[in-house]
């Protein structure tokens, strides 16, 4: 997977994220490959993710890049408060490719 297809994904035109997106998808494809218990390996022996979990790939980087993570804000004395787990919308997409970890 390259940068291209998340951003055709994502449906993004413009090259502003280009280098995170570069940067995020082996990272976003070991996690996914360690949530799955899933390699996504070929007879090649290269990593090629199927449709749902390209999707989720996609949607990890636009989580990251959003302030969606946000869970709470406060103004008095200025306080943020991030979740960090990527919602179940976005990992219900993996579901078909978990395997039992033995």
């Amino acid at each position: 997977m390259d940068t291209q297809e998340v951003k055709d994904i994502l449906g993004i035109t413009n090259s502003k994220h280009d280098i995170y997106i570069q940067t995020s998808i082996p990272l976003f494809i070991e996690f996914i490959q360690e949530y799955s218990n899933n390699s996504f390996l070929d007879e090649s022996g290269n990593v090629v993710l199927k449709g749902g979990a390209k999707i989720a790939l996609a949607k990890m980087i636009e989580y990251n890049m959003n302030k969606s993570g946000q869970s709470s804000r406060s103004f008095g004395e200025v306080s943020y408060s991030f979740d960090t787990d990527f919602p179940q919308s976005i990992l219900k997409l993996l579901q078909p490719y978990l395997r039992i970890k033995v």
